[in-house]
């Protein structure tokens, strides 16, 4: 008991101090207390500096840092991420930190986002891979997929450049790194661009050193004379789009070849041997040009024709004038001399006009240039145009809500000569190539691979509507798409016949049923070969699709007359646009699908609602032209020609497109090959033989009717032998 009375005052002592100890004096928050930092860097780049605290690092292999520091509290102020130059041709910039430094405390690791800047450089070269010197080019135009817009000029387009290489941006999972990609507006050579707008792309993450494709064509000049088929001139006179003149020289052939002439149109005039006008010519192709010569031969035929006609009707109207030519004719008549025959005459100079007839098909072969397809090149387009084409037809399918059926028939999308008049009357009407409606079915593969067939020899473009929806328009499964994706871009990646720009395009129609991560997941083995655009409707659903390449609007029941679609359309294209994105602009001509449900119809009007659309289209600045459609008989949006409506719509579109020949030269294929039009040198030979000797046979035949009219009186006899006269 005394033992416990003795430890009881100390007891109660420690007790004391317990209690009265001031809160400082408890252990200090994990904050407050030095530790060690782990940032990561995104994207994972070694050699980024760090400094905190008097203490410095830089990242690892992996994009890693662990640094020390004093405390984890008011790091933001403390903590410095440096510029630096992490390699020969890359530099990083901080863009962003996830949330705040502080929170590194308890070994988190904070992400340090980062912008990356990389040094590009690049070449050029033709359509062949051969090489063009730089020093063509006076400008080229960079466009970003962040909307950056960079011009170069002069020197700077042989030096290498510093871009944009990535930047980040918050995920659901953190930071997320996205590449940036390029693509080429314009290259100037000659005062004319030669590449197609966004035709090429460059992502600077993968490549460095860029390869841009240049449009140089091999063609070939010659001059013939107007009404004859022989050569003329010494050479051509080639004024380029900046205005700089160029003399070029016939060869012995007769012929001048430019193997390497840019892209564009051209101001051509013959040198020598007569009178000649200049021409515009548009360049967009390998191709042959025959220009025309009014020779001096030429101007002394019209000059006689002319002549001979002013004499006829002169003699025709003043019978005294013809007494000389009376003299004349008795003078051939006394004997011993042929006489003259005025009906062999005529009949000479008829069969010498059939015999230059009947030469003509030659003589109009060797005096035209070789063409290289039964298209006219589009003058006033400066982009593709693209029409709908749709291949799901079989001979049953005319039976289901159609109100009017083609010229060519109810057929079947399996003829393959039907698809070859297809592309011919559309090149005809200057459409570049056809968007086909495709996915994965045994029957649709095998019309697919006639089509391309049909358009390699034709050399005629297409790309795919990717048909991400059933027949009920329920979307297909992400592995569908997936796998279809890629079939198509195993076995079509590298046809030319998609090259439309720079890599095939496929427009996924359905994609605004995903969501933007399942579109972004679904498209990227895709993207390495394809460019894979969505079918958004409004530009909320673009913004939300921004890892798609670009957006194909597919709006045909719009009213361009009294719908606000063109305020749309250059909402939507600015919000592509901004994104780096392709924009294919929808043209319709008119709607009307009310024998499948629909209820709203858009007139054609004549062709004025095809004009006001077109209109539309074209102020939203597109990369592409989408005419809605080719065949599309259900929704009545075609312009194939019909039976109801005729060619009347390729001719709108070909008027549009500043396209000459008619579009509906090719609907019988039967008739090619068979030219029987008359050459100017013909017209003029026949016009004048009509109009000289048609007066001058009604002349005489008037005159032989007179004579018989007048009675006979024999010679010698005076007027009272002739009649008795009456008082």
């Amino acid at each position: 008991m005394s033992a416990a009375r003795r430890l009881l005052p100390p007891l109660l002592l420690v007790l004391l101090v317990v209690l009265l100890t001031p809160a400082a004096a408890t252990a200090a928050p994990r904050s407050a207390l030095p530790g060690t930092l782990h940032l990561q860097m995104v994207p994972p780049i070694r050699g980024v500096p760090v400094a905190v605290d008097g203490n410095t690092g830089r990242s690892d292999a992996k994009g890693r840092v662990n640094i020390r520091v004093k405390n984890f509290l008011g790091l933001d102020n403390r903590l410095t991420v440096g510029s630096a130059t992490v390699g020969a041709d890359r530099k990083v910039v901080l863009d962003r930190i996830r949330g705040s430094v502080d929170h590194g405390v308890r070994d988190r690791i904070v992400e340090v986002g980062l912008r990356t800047i990389r040094r590009v450089s690049w070449r050029y070269t033709d359509r062949f891979g051969s090489p063009v010197p730089a020093q063509r080019a006076t400008a080229m135009r960079l466009r970003s997929n962040t909307g950056e817009v960079i011009e170069l000029t002069g020197d700077q387009l042989t030096k290498p450049l510093w871009v944009a290489e990535s930047r980040t941006q918050q995920g659901p999972r953190g930071l997320a790194s996205k590449r940036l990609y390029y693509v080429v507006d314009a290259v100037m050579v000659d005062g004319t661009s030669v590449v197609n707008r966004a035709g090429q792309k460059f992502v600077p993450w993968d490549r460095q050193a860029w390869v841009v494709q240049l449009l140089f064509f091999k063609v070939s000049f010659t001059a013939s004379d107007m009404f004859f088929p022989r050569r003329a001139g010494s050479g051509i006179q080639l004024t380029r789009a900046d205005g700089r003149v160029q003399r070029l020289g016939f060869g012995p052939d007769g012929t001048v070849l430019v193997p390497d002439l840019p892209r564009g149109t051209y101001t051509l005039t013959v040198r020598g041997g007569g009178l000649s006008f200049g021409r515009p010519v548009t360049i967009s192709r390998d191709q042959e040009v025959t220009l025309t010569v009014i020779s001096i031969v030429d101007l002394t035929l019209v000059a006689v024709g002319v002549l001979g006609v002013a004499v006829g009707l002169v003699l025709l109207g003043r019978p005294h004038l013809r007494r000389p030519i009376r003299a004349l004719r008795r003078v051939a008549r006394r004997p011993g001399r042929r006489r003259w025959r005025p009906r062999a005459a005529a009949g000479l100079v008829l069969v010498l006009l059939a015999v230059a007839a009947a030469s003509l098909p030659a003589a109009r072969a060797q005096a035209e240039p070789a063409r290289s397809g039964p298209a006219a090149t589009p003058t006033s387009s400066p982009v593709p145009v693209l029409a709908y084409y749709y291949i799901w037809f079989n001979p049953s399918s005319w039976n289901r809500a159609k109100s009017d059926y083609p010229v060519l028939g109810r057929y079947s999308s399996d003829d393959q000569e039907i698809m070859r008049r297809h592309v011919r009357m559309a090149k005809a009407a200057g459409i570049t190539g056809f968007l086909v409606s495709w996915k994965h079915t045994e029957q649709l593969d095998e019309r697919l691979a006639a089509l391309v067939e049909v358009a390699r020899a034709e050399s005629f473009r297409l790309g795919i509507v990717y048909q991400g929806i059933d027949f009920s328009r329920k979307p297909l499964p992400l592995a569908t798409v997936r796998t279809d994706l890629a079939l198509f871009a195993e076995r079509y990646a590298a046809d030319p016949v998609f090259g439309i720009f720079d890599q095939p395009v496929v427009i996924w129609n359905g994609s605004d049923r995903y969501s933007a991560t399942e579109v972004a997941d679904t498209v990227r083995q895709a993207q390495e070969k394809l460019q894979v655009l969505g079918t958004a409707k409004s530009v909320s659903v673009v913004n939300s699709q921004s890892t798609l390449d670009g957006q194909a609007y597919y709006w045909s029941s719009a009213d361009p007359l009294v719908d606000k679609s063109r305020d749309k359309l250059t909402a939507m294209s600015r919000a592509v646009h901004l994104r780096g994105g392709l924009w294919i602009a929808p043209v319709s001509p008119g709607f009307d699908a009310r024998q499948i449900g629909g209820r709203r119809e858009v007139p054609r009007r004549d062709g004025e609602t095809l004009r006001a659309s077109f209109a539309a289209a074209r102020l939203s600045q597109p990369d592409a032209l989408g005419v809605i459609s080719w065949n599309e008989f259900t929704e009545n949006t075609y312009v194939e020609p019909s039976e109801e409506w005729g060619s009347r719509y390729l001719e709108v579109l070909a008027d549009l497109l500043g396209v000459a020949p008619h579009p509906d030269a090719q609907l019988d294929s039967s008739a090619e090959g068979d030219d029987w039009g008359l050459p100017a040198w013909a017209a003029l030979i026949l016009a004048v033989g009509a109009v000289v000797l048609v007066p001058l046979w009604l002349y005489r035949r008037r005159r032989r009717a007179r004579a018989a009219a007048t009675p006979s009186t024999p010679s010698g006899a005076t007027r009272s032998e002739e009649a008795p006269l009456h008082h």
